[in-house]
């Protein structure tokens, strides 16, 4: 690495500029913090966050992330003052609908203990009436969520960057992470862009969160990053009041968006990270299992896209100081979820990074640092 250059200097220096890197950038520009973040892309937001069909549906998760999802739906009920022009959430209501082989997977979600309150039982003559393209086949047992809304992503990202901006930090984008290195007490990054250097360094990178960890030399925590596919269609009739409709078994779902109608099969394909593109195979699929579960007929596509989701082996995110070296803070591995608990995940590293406490606010929905922790993983990998 040529140090030869006059580093950057900042108290926390944060890679990866989704919505994990901008919302914790902020929470710790708020504490007081001077905050650089770095984003590889010109813009931030390009990855993940930017093809997010993001809808906040409180049941959606394992017991982990539906503790950060509540945790996280204050915020954006009532995000701070000037945050956003207009609220970042919209009615939107999530169904999921059963048929004949998964009744009983649909059953055991609505008897269990966590969903109380959140979802409701219906017959296929409610489904229907909520989402009319559905097969009454494909209904054969409902839950409605009436709750669950849609999320205005770009709102929500823009808000956390004039946070951040607020307080006094920068935004440096077209900075791609080429080197690091532990000096004394602080880090040295090298990038394309000139180098950094900070105490502490927070890995906000989405699917490349490992490379950047083997750069720090610290270990892997598994990630795998997998590619989810979108399309969207005008299907002709008026979808404005229909809600995120999901199958039980996760294997497709659709949702208004704009005029049209986004439909995806759900699918979780591991890939390294990269710009992810759809691949015509998943295209297919997502037609046929839409045309199938529903009346609907795709004619001609309106757009396609596609993203990653990184997960490690629980499907929880991880949030916490590496064990083996100082100051690097992991902030990822977040899935499908890192949209709506974004506002949890970014006061729980803030409170760990600046203070090595869980805000009270998160205690107070039973959040423990455990349960985030990248430590958690070494049993699934020898260490």
């Amino acid at each position: 690495m040529d140090m030869s250059e006059t580093p950057r200097g900042c108290d926390i220096l944060i890679i990866g500029g989704g919505i994990a890197g901008a919302s914790s950038a902020a929470a710790l520009g708020a504490a007081g913090a001077y905050v650089i973040l770095l984003e590889m892309e010109p813009q931030p937001g390009y990855h993940t966050t930017g093809r997010s069909a993001a809808t906040f549906v409180s049941s959606y998760g394992n017991d982990t992330i539906r503790v950060l999802n509540a945790a996280s739906r204050p915020f954006f009920d009532a995000p701070p003052e000037g945050f956003a022009d207009f609220p970042l959430l919209s009615p939107r209501g999530a169904l999921f609908a059963a048929d004949e082989a998964h009744v009983a997977d649909l059953q055991a979600a609505l008897d269990d203990p966590a969903n109380a309150g959140l979802l409701e039982s219906i017959d296929t003559q409610a489904a229907l009436a909520y989402s009319p393209a559905l097969k009454p086949e494909s209904a054969i047992l409902a839950a409605y969520e009436a709750d669950a809304a849609d999320i205005d992503v770009n709102a929500l990202l823009q808000g956390y960057l004039r946070q951040l901006q607020s307080a006094g930090g920068r935004l440096v984008t077209s900075a791609r992470v080429d080197g690091m290195l532990r000096r004394a007490s602080a880090w040295q990054v090298e990038t394309n862009v000139g180098i950094f250097t900070a105490p502490t360094i927070v890995n906000a990178a989405g699917a490349w969160a490992d490379e950047i960890a083997a750069l720090a030399g610290t270990a892997s925590i598994g990630l795998v990053p997998k590619r989810r596919t979108a399309l969207t269609f005008d299907p002709g009739v008026d979808i404005s009041k229909w809600p995120l409709t999901i199958s039980a078994d996760e294997n497709w779902y659709f949702r208004p968006e704009g005029g049209d109608l986004l439909i995806s099969p759900a699918d979780e394909t591991p890939q390294p990270p990269n710009d992810a593109q759809p691949d015509e195979m998943d295209v297919a699929v997502c037609i046929d299992r839409i045309q199938n579960h529903t009346t609907l007929n795709v004619e001609r596509l309106v757009s396609k896209r596609a993203g990653l989701r990184s997960f490690v082996f629980d499907k929880s995110p991880v949030a916490g100081f590496a064990d083996d070296v100082d100051g690097f803070f992991w902030l990822a591995g977040q899935g499908g979820y890192g949209i709506q608990t974004a506002p949890a995940l970014a006061a729980f590293a803030a409170g760990m990074i600046r203070d090595g406490v869980i805000a009270p606010t998160l205690q107070d929905f039973g959040l423990n640092a455990e349960v985030l922790a990248p430590g958690r993983l070494c049993a699934a990998f020898g260490d």
